[in-house]
């Protein structure tokens, strides 16, 4: 459990760092923390697929080595499902960004578009 929540911890860390990226429209920047965060996402998966086993069980009836054990994990736990949160409204609100930069990006093509067609449309009635 400490391990899945060191590794949201860091993918939140880089979507704060991504947050700052797309804001400042630093896009080569943003496809290197994209390599980054993949990484990251596959770590989390492995670590998944080896506490899958223990979703199934009550926590209550297992064995653990102090009650002291038992309420650390279930902290971690519950620390992961709030950066398991944060994580998604970050790519959310992330994802909403680049669109809308995209779209602005796209209009500020279209304008220089028209403009070379008006222009030229101006030069051929000298």
């Amino acid at each position: 459990m400490l391990k899945r929540r060191k590794c949201l911890v860091q993918l939140r860390d880089l979507g704060l760092r991504q947050a700052g990226m797309i804001a400042a429209g630093e896009i080569s920047e943003l496809l290197r923390l994209a390599g980054a965060k993949q990484q990251l996402i596959v770590a989390l998966q492995a670590i998944e697929k080896q506490l899958a086993p223990f979703h199934e069980q009550d926590p209550e009836s297992r064995a653990w080595s102090s009650p002291e054990a038992r309420a650390r994990c279930a902290a971690d736990a519950e620390i992961c499902r709030a950066l398991i949160d944060e994580v998604m409204r970050m790519e959310q609100d992330g994802e909403r960004r680049m669109t809308a930069r995209r779209d602005q990006v796209a209009g500020q093509i279209r304008a220089v578009a028209v403009g070379g067609r008006v222009r030229e449309a101006y030069q051929a009635n000298r």
